[in-house]
Order: C-alpha cells, then sequence, then structure tokens
C-alpha cells in the first residue's frame, strides 16, 4: 500500500542491507555458503581468549573478498567494531 506521496506504507520495505550482509559473513562458518565455501568467519573466536588481533585480520579478510572496504578494530571489551565504507 503506497501513501499519497507515493511511499510504500505496509507491505515489503527496501533498506539498505550492507548492515545484515556483514553481519551474516561474521556469523556464517566457512562451508555454510555452497558457492562460496571459504566466506564466513564463524564462531571460532567466541571461546577463545587472546585472539582478538587473529579475529580482526580474518573478519578484515572475509569482508574484504566479499567486496567491501571496511575498517575492522576490536575495543578494549572485546567487541568486534566495523565500519563499511
Amino acid at each position: 500500500m503506497k501513501d499519497a506521496d507515493g511511499f510504500i506504507t505496509q507491505g515489503l520495505v527496501v533498506d539498505e542491507s550492507d548492515y545484515d550482509h556483514v553481519a551474516l559473513i561474521v556469523a556464517s562458518n566457512k562451508g555454510d555458503f555452497k558457492d562460496y565455501p571459504v566466506l564466513g568467519v564463524g564462531e571460532r573466536y567466541l571461546k577463545s581468549v587472546g585472539r582478538a588481533a587473529e579475529m580482526r585480520a580474518d573478519v578484515q579478510t572475509q569482508l574484504e573478498l566479499d567486496g567491501y572496504k571496511a575498517d575492522v578494530q576490536v575495543s578494549d571489551t572485546g567487541e568486534l567494531v566495523i565500519d563499511t565504507k
């Protein structure tokens, strides 16, 4: 349904999907995508301690392979901070 200005008010809503796409890459494990078996970071870093630099580098590489120009950092609290350009 559209309003008087032609904007969709109900039903399908189209918005930027970069956030969802990046989150999917970070959450997916290698092998989850049949066409791209090496795509994905997965949960292998969740239980590890002291691997923040390795995690940051892996996420950075995965996003670059998928065409993103991203700045990936790990905060002092261990939170992953991703800025896609």
